[in-house]
């Protein structure tokens, strides 16, 4: 069954902000449990134009479907996260969560790889969710203060 896409903003919000942001070169991939399966591709102007951001997101739909969604080893990996990682936390209606939100955010460098290489990197990325020192921080921690600069350099 192919996963429904993302629609509603207040849905990217939630991914956001409550998910897990993985960061490759070629692209950004946010992942949150939820109770079904739903997915999205982003590319902004920055990317290019209309020909370029379209190239992208096909790219990024077919890494999706090709890595997260067909019953791969990645399905394996991300429901061993859900237990381990994130934990099957219950969803606002009591349910644990089994499904997987991924949005999916082109960055320009994907124009100059092969959907291979796009799969190549989504699988390594899935890989750093072992190590949980290589993923961002969780946003609820207070950030760090970085420290002064002394005046005049």
């Amino acid at each position: 069954m192919n996963p429904r896409s993302l629609t509603r903003q207040k849905d990217f919000q939630k991914v956001y902000l409550e998910g897990r942001k993985l960061v490759t070169r070629t692209f950004v991939l946010h992942l949150l449990p939820a109770l079904d399966d739903a997915k999205a591709v982003v590319a902004s102007k920055k990317v290019g134009g209309a020909v370029q951001r379209n190239r992208a997101k096909r790219l990024l739909r077919h890494m999706l479907q090709a890595v997260f969604f067909p019953g791969s080893e990645a399905t394996v990996k991300k429901t061993a996260w859900f237990v381990d990682g994130a934990g099957a936390r219950p969803q606002d209606d009591g349910e644990a969560a089994t499904g997987l939100w991924v949005v999916a955010v082109g960055r320009r460098p994907i124009l100059e790889r092969d959907i291979h290489d796009v799969i190549v990197d989504a699988r390594a990325a899935l890989a750093r969710l072992d190590e949980p020192d290589r993923i961002e921080p969780d946003r609820t921690e207070p950030d760090a203060v970085r420290p002064q600069q002394p005046e005049g350099h």
